[in-house]
């Protein structure tokens, strides 16, 4: 586990150590997690962009994990790291209680989280749920959430209603539990920004021209997806948070399907290169077939199709990038300034549950937003 609140700059990212450290902590546990096989993808596509997988058979949830990388140890290290999220979701949680919020948890804003359907206040409060503790980033005071935040349906007692909807958003493992925290806290802000975007139509956008992007991996990524023959869409989105959140669409006449990608990030060039590759990503996880979750009718990415603005209409990078300051201190105070931020916007603290041990090469959290929403179907709206 790295010391203190260290930061090792890579490209495309930030972390609390450098990848072969992390490789060595969690090579040797991929058996304890269900991990079987880490295979490379990268070959399947013509980019070149390094993405891998990695394959649970056993899962409760995905067997397939993807991740992608400015190298190929970054790359399979983000695929373990995604499985190992995915295997802590599928283990029994404590539960402290069970009962309705209106007794057990009156504090809980239960409207205010995911939901299947939405409820009124009075009906949810009244609901027999099971509680679990988490910790508030800010206050750090102990609060109950229902345990079904994170307990995919398959695996919920037959006489819970399905009201509460289990997402990967806020999940994530780190280096370090800061790490872990700001991972998830930036994945929030995403797809919230993202969310709030759709229903604007569209509105807060604007288009980059990606032949302006200055940083070394953003321009190498952007030359690689170019030279592959891609039809390449970014776009800087506004949101109420003040953070870099960038979406990036991919189109080629070899596979005609829209991907998309989004990311978040205090370095807007971060921010803009986890569009790009998480973009890439998705194509090549469609060729390669293997996720669960993946359906086979390229009709079920209904992004529209693309059609790439003219080059007078696209913003230069350095104009969108140019507005954010950078960040300041190390994770811990980048968590607290990311929940602060949360907490003005929503009207309510985020809570962070542990879902990993003591002994745990990575930790790994699931950041729970009351107020934050995400869209619920596959696709990135245009």
């Amino acid at each position: 586990m790295p010391r203190g609140d260290s930061q090792v700059a890579l490209p495309g990212t930030v972390r609390a150590r450098p990848p072969a450290q992390t490789w060595a902590a969690v090579s040797g546990r991929l058996p304890d997690y269900g991990i079987t096989r880490v295979a490379d993808l990268t070959g399947l596509d013509s980019i070149g962009l390094p993405v891998w997988t990695a394959i649970r058979p056993a899962s409760r949830t995905l067997s397939t994990a993807q991740g992608k990388g400015a190298s190929h140890l970054l790359a399979k290290l983000s695929a373990v790291m995604e499985a190992i999220e995915l295997w802590h979701v599928e283990q029994p949680l404590p539960i402290t209680i069970r009962g309705p919020a209106v007794e057990v948890a009156p504090s809980c804003p239960v409207t205010e989280l995911p939901l299947t359907i939405p409820y009124s206040h009075e009906s949810l409060a009244r609901i027999v749920w099971e509680w679990t503790p988490g910790s508030g980033l800010l206050s750090g005071v102990t609060k109950l959430l229902p345990v079904d935040l994170v307990r995919r349906r398959v695996q919920r007692p037959e006489w819970v209603p399905d009201l509460l909807r289990a997402t990967s958003t806020g999940l994530a493992c780190g280096n370090s539990r800061d790490e872990a925290l700001l991972h998830a806290l930036l994945e929030i802000v995403e797809r919230d920004v993202l969310y709030r975007d759709g229903q604007a139509g569209g509105r807060q956008r604007t288009l980059i021209n990606p032949k302006t992007v200055d940083d070394s991996f953003g321009r190498e990524v952007v030359d690689r997806l170019l030279a592959a023959g891609m039809s390449l869409e970014t776009a800087s989105v506004d949101g109420p948070y003040g953070l870099p959140v960038c979406v990036a669409y991919l189109w080629a006449e070899d596979h005609p399907v829209v991907f998309a990608g989004g990311g978040c990030h205090y370095d807007p060039s971060i921010a803009l290169t986890r569009a790009l590759t998480e973009a890439a990503q998705s194509r090549l996880t469609a060729i390669a077939g293997t996720r669960d979750d993946l359906a086979s009718d390229p009709g079920a990415f209904d992004t529209t199709p693309l059609r790439p603005a003219t080059a007078t209409a696209l913003a230069p990078w350095t104009e969108v990038s140019g507005s954010y300051p950078a960040p300041e201190g190390g994770f811990a105070n980048q968590v607290a300034e990311a929940a602060r931020r949360i907490t003005a916007v929503t009207g309510h603290e985020p809570v962070a549950l542990n879902l990993s041990g003591a002994t745990a090469p990575v930790p790994t959290v699931q950041v729970i937003c009351p107020g934050a929403r995400s869209r619920i179907r596959r696709s990135m709206p245009r």
